[in-house]
């Protein structure tokens, strides 16, 4: 039998078991569900910052005609934060005009760094790094792209 097993970096190893390691698996399966200490107070802070007043799910909240934030994009941008490695700080959460959650990290005014959720699956980023500006549409399969930690991690201390 082959398992795949997940590592903080988001890659994936697939290591060989035989068959008589059923108890082994269904042990490990049964704890995976127990988070410990740091990671329900991680979880208690990724609840709180996306936490958002209602006005934010309705139209207009900004007396500008600003979209509505919807709750999938709030989902998503949850989802993504739980992904994220803990050695990452959170980011500051600013709702958008145009309708989408952004997630901001921002050290100076030349080291910032957005990923952008709108309930429909794709992570719009953008930042800047320096001299470079970066921006695109990814997207959120099996984990956060590379290329969206590489870019917080170049804004984090």
């Amino acid at each position: 039998m082959s398992t795949l097993t997940a590592y903080p970096s988001f890659g994936a190893v697939s290591t060989k078991r035989s068959q008589g390691d059923n108890v082994t698996n269904a042990i490990e399966a049964k704890s995976s569900h127990f988070l410990t200490a740091s990671e329900l107070a991680r979880r208690d802070e990724i609840d709180t910052i996306l936490a958002l007043p209602q006005q934010y799910q309705n139209a207009n909240w900004n007396g500008e005609g600003a979209a509505p934030i919807p709750e999938a994009a709030i989902e998503e941008a949850r989802i993504f934060l739980q992904k994220l490695p803990t050695t990452f700080p959170l980011p500051e959460v600013t709702p958008e005009p145009d309708g989408y959650l952004g997630l901001e990290w921002y050290a100076n005014k030349s080291l910032l760094y957005v990923v952008s959720f709108d309930g429909k699956g794709a992570l719009s980023c953008s930042g800047l790094i320096g001299p470079d500006r970066t921006y695109g549409t990814r997207y959120m399969d099996d984990g956060i792209p590379a290329e969206i930690l590489r870019n917080i991690a170049k804004i984090t201390p």
